[in-house]
């Protein structure tokens, strides 16, 4: 049996490939603020699994890559994944069906 996952807000984003090793290790350093994914490193596609009651620390973390290390780290609306929506979709197979 799994643990049961914890509520986490994803936050897709994008980062120049180059800077990606370097901004997970300065992520690193903040340990339980964020988990991240590197969805696909050619386009730069990412996720960030954060903490809710980290999330405006987080957004404080990207807003200061942006404005004083000068790296384009975009981030999309959070996406909230709940133990609810978790226990669907592997119950489905991460499969939605259409209305």
């Amino acid at each position: 049996m799994k643990p049961k996952q914890e509520d986490c807000v994803i936050f897709p984003g994008r980062l120049p490939k180059k800077d990606i090793g370097f901004v997970n290790a300065l992520l690193d350093d903040h340990e339980g603020m964020v988990v991240v994914r590197t969805v696909e490193a050619e386009e730069g596609r990412m996720e960030y699994w954060v903490s809710p009651d980290m999330v405006e620390e987080f957004k404080i973390f990207a807003a200061y890559i942006r404005d004083e290390i000068h790296i384009n780290m975009t981030l999309d609306d959070p996406i909230p994944i709940t133990d609810e929506m978790v226990d669907f979709l592997e119950k489905t197979g991460g499969i939605i069906a259409d209305a």
